[in-house]
Parts: C-alpha cells; structure tokens; sequence
C-alpha cells in the first residue's frame, strides 16, 4: 500500500469517528424550580457542516407516564410550551405539579440517527435565602504570588465560620444573625495589611442593629437625601423666578 492510499485510508476512519452530533445541557442536573415560575431548559448541538438536524424532540417522563412534550418543527399544543433556537431551547411557563420529572431532548439528524440527553426538573419547596452581605475588597493593582486573607472583626471580635456566614476565602459577611454595629475587614497578604471599617448609623450600643434594620436605616436615609435635594431644588428655582419676575417689575 502507497503513502498517498494509506492516507486516504487513514483520513476516511478519521472522519468517520469524528462524526456524529451531540447534544448536551446548559444546566446542572438536577434543575429545580418552584410552582407558578418558568422554566428554561437551555440545550447545544455540536455538529460538523456536513451534518443536518432534521427534528427536536422533547419529552416528559414522570410517575404518569411518558409525554411528549414538543418537536421542532412543529407547534406546541400546550400555550404555556415554546421554543426556540430552532427547538435547542424549552419555556414552559407557570410551572404545575404535572410539569415536574426527567426531560429528554431528542436530536434526529439526515440519516436517522437519533442523538439524546436527559436532565431532572425537580420541585422546589422553599425559595432561597435572601441576606445583606459586605464586602471586603482590596486592591490588587500590583502582581503578588499570594491571595489576601481576610478576617472580620464585629464590635471588636473576631467572627468565625461558626459564629457568622462568610464566602469562602472570608472576603464576604453575611448579616443576617448579626447584631453589631462596627464591622472592620483586614485584609493581610504579602503586600501588607489594609484595614476598612463600615459603622450602622443610628444603632443603640448596647443591643446593635440587625441586618433589617440596617437596611431599613439606609432606606430611610436615602429617602431623607431624596427629599431634602427635590425640597432645595424646587425652593431655588422659586427664588430664581421671583428674582426675575422683580427684575421684569423695574
């Protein structure tokens, strides 16, 4: 066998193994999602130019069976189903009980072949924690070999991941459950130590302030910011437009 057959040969096997689509999802497995919310289910094929989609599917199975639930092309018979991104993208909106279980998108290309991946859509019961958090950020506008080390100080003492809610890397505080009123953040690398301190306003020193009425006491104080600059704007153009109706008098 020549060299010019051998690499024909060779290219042949190769294109034969490198083709076939995929298709994955976007999402983590499983997905969750509560009732009356919608639901994107977000799908990719990756396909060489010579390869065609010929049809999406989508199906639902569940404790009540196996359904159907779209194809592209095609039309929905559920208003609250669309597609998309010629049917790589699913939108069911205000999600019911039956909407929950396995969905498995179906991807059928020019000769048949069926290529499929599934994920879970799982009900969620109770919506996630919202929180206050502060940030300690340093500037790195130097290149160091090291990463800073945060530590938090509340009224004076340090917290720790057992006695407050930290990111990991301790760059973030998390309020809730807190009753300070000084919060200090060091921050210590190889580049040295920086300090920043963040005082609630308007907090008794003997109980502190929790993260609700911190945020209540800076809602408050923009809304008295607010006021006072549309209460000084529209007193100076008063004053502006008498000083020139007394100058149109003379």
């Amino acid at each position: 066998m020549n060299l010019k057959l051998m690499t024909c040969v060779i290219l042949a096997v190769c294109a034969q193994t490198i083709q076939g689509l995929s298709v994955k999802y976007r999402h983590p497995k499983p997905i969750y999602v509560a009732l009356g919310r919608d639901l994107v289910l977000e799908a990719f094929i990756e396909k060489l130019p010579v390869e065609k989609v010929l049809m999406v599917t989508w199906e639902r199975n569940s404790d009540t069976g196996a359904r159907r639930v779209a194809t592209f092309p095609g039309k929905t018979q559920d208003p609250r189903i669309s597609m998309t991104s010629e049917g790589t993208t699913l939108r069911i909106s205000g999600v019911q009980e039956s909407d929950f279980g396995r969905y498995t998108i179906t991807v059928t290309d020019q000769h048949g072949t069926q290529t499929l991946v599934d994920n879970d859509v799982r009900k969620n019961d109770k919506p996630p924690e919202a929180s206050v958090v502060l940030l300690c950020d340093a500037s790195r506008d130097r290149a160091q070999w090291d990463s800073p080390v945060v530590t938090w100080l509340v009224d004076g003492v340090e917290v720790t991941n057992q006695t407050a809610h930290t990111s990991e890397g301790g760059s973030r505080l998390h309020l809730q459950e807190l009753k300070g009123r000084n919060y200090t953040c060091i921050s210590n690398s190889s580049l040295g130590t920086s300090v920043a301190h963040f005082i609630i306003p308007g907090c008794p020193k003997e109980t502190g302030c929790s993260s609700s009425v911190a945020v209540a006491l800076t809602i408050e104080a923009l809304v008295f910011l607010a006021t006072s600059a549309v209460t000084f704007y529209f007193c100076g153009y008063k004053g502006r437009r008498d000083e020139r109706e007394d100058e149109g008098s003379i």
